[in-house]
């Protein structure tokens, strides 16, 4: 059964316990990045993040790489989803990006 192994907040968390604002991370594209077409009442970014990441819970890296759509409910059935790829990358760019934010 998948878990909660990643922290994606780790970075932004503050002695005194509070978390910084998290602020809209992109994930640029690769050569590597997969796609998969989106079908309307179907398809979920946690069911593709379960099925190229085997973990549900890196949904959110599916997000941010697809920033044209605010909410998956409103992504058009047949629309091409990109998939950052592969998991190693897309942590390391979404780590160096947040540790650049919090030192500006």
């Amino acid at each position: 059964m998948p878990r909660i192994d990643y922290d994606r907040y780790e970075i932004l968390k503050q002695t005194d316990g509070t978390i910084d604002m998290m602020p809209f991370v992109e994930i640029s594209q690769s050569t590597s990045d997969l796609s998969e077409v989106w079908v309307r009442g179907r398809s979920r970014y946690d069911k593709l993040a379960l099925k190229y990441y085997n973990n549900p819970f890196y949904d959110f890296f599916i997000f941010m790489a697809n920033p044209e759509y605010t909410d998956q409910f409103d992504i058009p059935d047949g629309a091409l989803i990109r998939i950052p790829f592969p998991i190693d990358r897309v942590k390391l760019e979404y780590e160096t990006f947040l540790k650049k934010y919090e030192d500006i």
